[in-house]
């Protein structure tokens, strides 16, 4: 197992035993998402995902999701479903219910995403690709009240901070972002943040002061963000 999704899985059973939470285990299908899915598309960086998350449904219900990923202006909500429990053996009342569930989430303004136990393990780079597409979609929605000129500056400058990344093995710094782009480090500083937010780039050392970045793992693929 990858050491940060360990590390995740041991701040996640940590937490959750301190604050008296009955669910305070993940399943295997939900370590499998970390380990195959979220890892690789974000490079095991975890900042802004939380698992078995409580809310509360229309008839203040407790409810509980897989994941959610909460960044910036992103809002996504992932549940891996295991066939026997969410198919096989599911009643009437039971499915309608699970639907409920679903109908409230997206109320609440969260973009939705589901995948198989089976899709997880056995289909992984399927499930990357929704990932990134679903980042993509709720940036674009978080953000689309931009002008068609504001977003074009936007993507511009993502362009250049990739090609500008990609000629230093993936690494970026603020102070060479500035240079580049003749801009105050603090600038250059709010620019990464948006490029984080967006999943383009992520912080190489979370646990400090940022000042490097390295570019996400098909991050230059993703050209419609």
């Amino acid at each position: 197992m990858n050491q940060a999704v360990q590390e995740y899985i041991d701040r996640f059973e940590h937490q959750a035993a301190r604050l008296g939470h009955y669910r305070n285990k993940l399943g295997k299908a939900e370590v499998a998402f970390l380990e195959h899915v979220w890892g690789p598309v974000r490079d095991y960086n975890f900042a802004g995902l939380v698992a078995e998350f409580p809310f509360k449904d229309a008839k203040n219900g407790d409810r509980f999701a897989d994941f959610i990923f909460v960044k910036g202006g992103i809002r996504l909500l992932i549940e891996v479903d295991g066939f026997p429990t969410h198919a096989k053996n599911i009643s009437p009342g039971d499915f309608e219910d699970h639907l409920i569930k679903q109908n409230d989430m997206m109320l609440s303004g969260w973009i939705i995403i589901r995948f198989s136990a089976s899709q997880v393990v056995r289909n992984s780079l399927f499930c990357q690709k929704y990932i990134s597409q679903a980042i993509g979609y709720s940036w674009s929605a978080a953000y689309g009240d931009l002008d068609r000129d504001a977003l074009q500056i936007w993507q511009t400058r993502r362009k250049g901070m990739i090609r500008l990344a990609q000629r230093q093995d993936g690494f970026l710094r603020t102070g060479q972002v500035a240079q580049e782009f003749g801009i105050t480090i603090r600038t250059a500083n709010n620019w990464l943040k948006r490029y984080v937010s967006d999943g383009t780039f992520t912080p190489h050392n979370p646990a400090q002061r940022v000042t490097i970045y390295r570019l996400v793992t098909n991050g230059a693929d993703r050209q419609n963000l």
